[in-house]
């Protein structure tokens, strides 16, 4: 018999397509059953290595903020007064306590921080910060805080999950700490030891932490858990079949169902490097087992369903297929040439609608992580700033009122007037001069205003020029950029001579513009020139514990004019040794 050839055409393609459907069907069908495990650890390890991310980040920064704290020189100083006598002094008590008062509140950049307190060598409280503790409570006689000051083999240590029983206002609240020494260096007793104790919030960091979602985080110290979510659903005897395979170091296992919780679970763990907590995911199985019973289901349905409608639906199919796949290849062709403001239309077909609307979702999170970062790189910056201009020099300072106080005594009145006038205007300038950025030319006049002063101490043995170009009078540049660059022209490489020349040239070229300072005291080594930039290029100062000030304002210059700006330092012996900063142009700076 005689067919048409568009029926051998549609019984031809819609057989095709019919075994095509059955086969890849049958393989999905055959994956997805082989597979769901592997899929369910692969799945929940990524939420295990994400939280672990998420946490040590977090107790980084928490480690970093409270030696900043429990090292402060002021707090040092009054928990060795406390720790040292037996009756107390109030009038030096209490200019302590505003000290520690002051320098503690150094806490407030971390604001899951809740409440932090200093311990003595008797181990009662003898500062706090946030809730008021308990008068006379003996963190001594407390397991988790004598665990937790056992520091042989590390400085820092995390507590388990404990009471807040020291508290006034939170006394059964449970909570995790960070314990640091307070340690004096110059004491020859160390038997005396304080402690700093962080009390801070796990819940902000970790995801689906109230566990009502298709896994959960917790997180256990050896065989206890420092943090389980309340909701948890698993029995006691599930927990402690967890906790019983953390000392095996067992990476993954399956709970079995028990008779109190019909469920099992997939259980994942990993190791924090900074806390050395176990990071545990746990994911049920009957979910997944769910899952997989709808995926056979619904796979076997859209074969059927294809297989019935492919005959009279496919060029149907094909143009609603095709077509918005096309237009949505476009979208994400303009997506990938750098244009962030694509929007998505609606579609009729489900399936690329909701491609298009996770598309669009992820546009929109990477415009608001964008802005996030650069906020977060300005608020780094303003926040070094500020860190910086109330930062007066205590040395330098004492040097000038001593060198006011020689003129004072040898009757020199026009000096006298002279070095406050200038140490005035040096004042005004640093501290109470509000603007981030100046002009070039007031940054050159502050800087001599400062090399003035130098001088009235060194005698005028210091010689200096200043050399700018007039079209760079009027740039923008960070407040207090050059001057830290003098300083340290004086203190390092004119520190043995205290007499010598400084240069400071501003010279403007077709790309970019250099501000260079010169000294021609002493000179560094090859090695150490080397270390110093290999520093500034990839270091911070979180990293660093000397030439902060140079990371510093490296990182400024970075934030304001981009990442091809930045510091250079260049000495050899029989030279002179230069910092240059360099600044792009076309990176802002003119107003």
């Amino acid at each position: 018999m005689r067919i048409s050839l568009r029926k051998q055409m549609i019984l031809s393609f819609s057989a095709a397509f019919i075994v095509l459907n059955i086969i890849f069907g049958s393989l999905i069908l055959n994956y997805n059953s082989s597979n769901y495990q592997k899929q369910s650890y692969d799945y929940i390890n990524k939420i295990v290595k994400a939280n672990i991310s998420l946490i040590d980040n977090y107790l980084e920064q928490l480690i970093t903020v409270s030696k900043i704290v429990a090292n402060d020189s002021e707090i040092i100083k009054a928990v060795t007064y406390r720790n040292s006598v037996e009756q107390v002094d109030y009038s030096v008590e209490l200019y302590n306590q505003r000290a520690v008062a002051s320098k503690i509140k150094q806490l407030d950049v971390l604001n899951d921080i809740t409440n932090a307190i200093i311990i003595g060598s008797k181990g009662e409280y003898l500062y706090y910060y946030g809730s008021s503790p308990v008068r006379g409570y003996n963190f001594g006689q407390h397991d988790w805080f004598n665990k937790a000051t056992l520091l042989n083999d590390k400085y820092v240590r995390f507590t388990n999950f404990h009471t807040s029983d020291y508290l006034l206002n939170s006394r059964n609240k449970p909570t995790v700490s960070v314990v640091i020494p307070i340690i004096n260096a110059s004491q020859y007793n160390i038997s005396k030891k304080a402690y700093l104790m962080c009390d801070f919030n796990l819940d902000p960091i970790i995801s689906d932490s109230s566990g009502k979602g298709n896994s959960q985080i917790a997180i256990y110290d050896g065989k206890h858990p420092v943090y389980f979510s309340n909701n948890s659903q698993l029995s006691d005897g599930q927990k402690s079949e967890i906790a019983a395979s953390l000392s095996s170091d067992n990476k993954s296992l399956i709970i079995h169902k028990s008779k109190d919780n019909p469920v099992s679970y997939l259980v994942v763990n990993e190791a924090s490097a900074v806390a050395g907590w176990s990071i545990v995911g746990i994911m049920p199985l009957t979910e997944l087992e769910d899952m997989r019973s709808t995926n056979t289901t619904f796979v076997i349905m859209i074969i059927v369903i294809a297989c019935i409608l492919v005959v009279l639906l496919s060029w149907v199919i094909s143009r609603s297929i095709l077509v918005p796949m096309k237009a949505l290849i476009g979208k994400f062709n303009k997506i990938a040439a750098g244009h962030r403001d694509v929007t998505f239309k609606e579609f009729k077909s489900v399936e690329i609608s909701s491609i298009a609307a996770t598309a669009e979702h992820m546009l929109t999170n990477i415009n608001q992580l964008t802005g996030e970062i650069l906020e977060e790189q300005k608020r780094l910056a303003t926040e070094q700033f500020k860190v910086l201009q109330h930062q007066i020099n205590p040395h330098f300072l004492n040097n000038v009122l001593q060198s006011i106080k020689s003129l004072a005594i040898s009757g020199d009145v026009d000096s006298i007037s002279r070095a406050t006038t200038l140490l005035g205007k040096i004042l005004s300038y640093s501290v109470y001069n509000p603007y981030e950025e100046v002009e070039l030319k007031e940054e050159l006049v502050y800087t001599e205003n400062y090399i003035l002063i130098q001088n009235i101490r060194f005698n005028n043995l210091i010689t200096y020029t200043i050399e700018c170009d007039d079209q760079l009078r009027g740039f923008h540049v960070p407040k207090l950029m050059i001057q830290p660059l003098v300083e340290n022209a004086i203190e390092h490489g004119l520190q043995y001579q205290h007499e010598g020349q400084i240069t400071i040239v501003a010279e403007n070229t077709e790309d970019e513009i250099y501000i260079a300072v010169t000294n021609d005291g002493a000179t560094l080594d090859a090695e150490e020139v080397e270390r110093l930039n290999e520093m500034l290029s990839s270091q911070d100062t979180y990293k660093q514990h000397k030439s902060i000030g140079l990371l510093n304002l490296n990182q400024r210059l970075k934030s304001c004019f981009g990442q091809q700006a930045g510091i250079q330092v260049f000495s050899r012996e029989g030279m002179n040794t230069s910092i240059v900063i360099t600044i792009p142009k076309g990176k802002g700076g003119w107003i």
